[in-house]
């Protein structure tokens, strides 16, 4: 049996909020596995993993509308996103190199 959450739970194990869930599911971003008539919302773990990755991309300064893209699979975001994660990356070395020169001094 698969594990299931309320929109109360399923904020509380991830830190993110009840407003941010109900906004991500408004956008299309994440949507509940299923929408109870009184309109409570259920997770699936399958939409546990969707808001894992969109956490994840978020941490690495991904905009809302770039994630949406990333993870509808476009074969031109992915190769936009791939472009973009490389300049991430670049500037994070940068960063660390900075960070390292300050310790040294």
């Amino acid at each position: 049996m698969m594990a299931e959450w309320y929109v109360k739970d399923l904020s509380k194990i991830t830190w993110v909020s009840v407003q941010t869930l109900h906004h991500y599911d408004r956008i299309d971003l994440l949507k509940p596995s299923v929408c109870l008539s009184n309109g409570y919302r259920i997770y699936s773990e399958k939409d546990l993993l969707r808001l894992q990755q969109i956490i994840a991309l978020k941490f690495f300064g991904f905009e809302l509308s770039q994630i949406k893209a990333l993870l509808a699979g476009s074969a031109g975001a992915i190769e936009h996103f791939s472009v973009q994660a490389k300049l991430l990356e670049q500037k994070a070395m940068t960063r660390l190199d900075a960070l390292k020169q300050m310790l040294r001094l």
